[in-house]
């Protein structure tokens, strides 16, 4: 832009996304006798496509005409996000890989360094977004007690922990410690790296991100509770009072990442799936008084 205007660039209005999604739920409740039950079942589903970014946009101080099919909007460290046509707004990459020889084996020299560098083209390690999400809440009574509980689940999408990484580097993780009681660590098909030279490299700045990359999926028990309804005739027949213990986020029954994949450090576009020293998530269990007159 011209230096007169006070300004070096300016935003363009550009480019076109098109999502397609569904939800589907599906419900039965019933009773018999003093006994009834109620649940709920919901999976949704979006995916979303990068048909265009810039094409023949014109310059209009200049007259130059741009074409642009991917745009790199950063992300952390050595791991951004990277928008392509044909791709999502999820799609995450590593700029960063270690040096590899001719064969495309890892580069181990006469001394057993590795060396990282950075990568002739970036490395898509997929997008953080999950392909679907679903959620099953159960219901029951019987004479004057509930029980409820809820699973939710997530399937597909990506994540990556810089803090894994950063542990790894200083020696502190699990893996570092099963590496070192191993002798090394075991890379191509054979050969073996010496625990530190490994996880200084590979765990450098915020770490090479396709080695701590991790699946998304997750099954959990979200909810539960156990309750007892006090009928008008116990009370004198003032009204009714539900006594209630809740808990939620109580049991992750599957999960391969090193940290809670639904624990986000923000919900902008371009930060999504990362963990940067975030605080863990939590299990909290209630008491819970409900009063009806």
């Amino acid at each position: 832009m011209s230096p007169s205007s006070g300004y070096n660039t300016f935003y363009v209005q550009t480019g076109s996304v098109l999502n397609r999604g569904l939800e589907l739920a599906l419900g039965y409740n019933n009773t018999w006798d003093k006994f009834s039950w109620s649940t709920n079942y919901t999976l949704s589903a979006n995916k979303n496509k990068i048909q265009e970014l810039v094409r023949d946009w014109k310059n209009p101080l200049t007259g130059e005409i741009v074409n642009k099919d991917r745009l790199d909007v950063g992300g952390l460290a050595d791991a951004h996000f990277i928008l392509t046509e044909g791709g999502t707004l999820g799609d995450l990459y590593s700029i960063y890989d270690l040096q590899r020889d001719s064969n495309g084996n890892i580069y181990i020299d006469q001394n057993g360094n590795i060396n990282a560098e950075r990568a002739s083209n970036p490395i898509k390690l997929g997008s953080v977004f999950p392909k679907a999400n679903m959620a099953w809440r159960n219901d029951f009574s019987w004479k004057n007690f509930n029980l409820g509980f809820m699973l939710s689940a997530r399937f597909g999408g990506i994540v990556y922990s810089a803090t894994q990484a950063i542990m790894d580097r200083y020696g502190v993780s699990e893996a570092s410690a099963i590496a070192r009681d191993n002798g090394g660590v075991v890379v191509n098909g054979g050969d073996l790296v010496d625990a530190e030279k490994w996880y200084t490299t590979i765990g450098k700045s915020s770490g090479i991100a396709q080695y701590y990359t991790y699946s998304a999926t997750n099954v959990r028990l979200q909810e539960a509770s156990l309750g007892y309804t006090f009928s008008k005739a116990q009370l004198w027949g003032v009204g009714e009072a539900t006594i209630s213990i809740v808990g939620r986020n109580l049991w992750m029954i599957y999960n391969k990442a090193p940290f809670d994949p639904e624990t986000v450090a923000t919900t902008g576009n371009y930060y999504q799936g990362i963990d940067y020293f975030m605080v863990p998530n939590t299990r909290n269990i209630g008491f819970n008084v409900k009063l009806k007159f």
